[in-house]
């Protein structure tokens, strides 16, 4: 994801675009684990079900120690639709994988975003389009960090692991 010439932000230019950059920052999360976050309204576009992205979870799991995913979003029975198999892969990890949804008055700052520690993050900023930017510098990353504590403050648990039946 590094791109010729030494920069350190770059656009992305589309779902499909996104959708690349993701599987391979999950695959630099697998190899480093770090924190991470993940928002979306609805996480449709991100593929985190396919059996690559799982992977790097599982690896980044079972590796990571006491590092932590958060998922941030506004309608997580749209995530458990689109992404059976990471529902099932987040009932195990539960203890190490927050999904919190952002109260009505903030809906609307919740960008499609991807963070991994100080290391590397994507944002779509037109979600229609799926275009943004992804970034390795550590100044955005913590502005980009920030928006998300802002909203992550005053959010509540989303999604749980197990459903319990009668």
């Amino acid at each position: 994801m590094h791109v010729a010439g030494g920069h350190d932000t770059g656009r992305i230019d589309g779902w499909r675009d996104a959708g690349d950059r993701f599987r391979a920052a999950m695959a630099v999360l697998a190899a480093s684990p770090a924190d991470v976050w993940v928002a979306d309204r609805d996480f449709a576009h991100w593929p985190l079900g396919e059996r690559s992205v799982m992977a790097a979870m599982h690896g980044w799991a079972v590796e990571g120690g006491r590092k932590r995913m958060t998922l941030l979003g506004v309608d997580f029975d749209a995530l458990a639709r689109h992404h059976p198999r990471w529902a099932q892969w987040r009932g195990t990890w539960s203890h190490r994988v927050a999904c919190l949804q952002a109260p009505e008055s903030l809906q609307d700052e919740v960008h499609a975003t991807l963070l991994i520690g100080d290391v590397i993050g994507l944002k779509v900023l037109d979600h229609r389009h799926g275009t943004g930017f992804w970034t390795r510098d550590k100044a955005r990353l913590a502005a980009w960090q920030a928006e998300l504590d802002v909203i992550l403050q005053r959010s509540s648990e989303a999604l749980p692991p197990t459903t319990l039946g009668l």
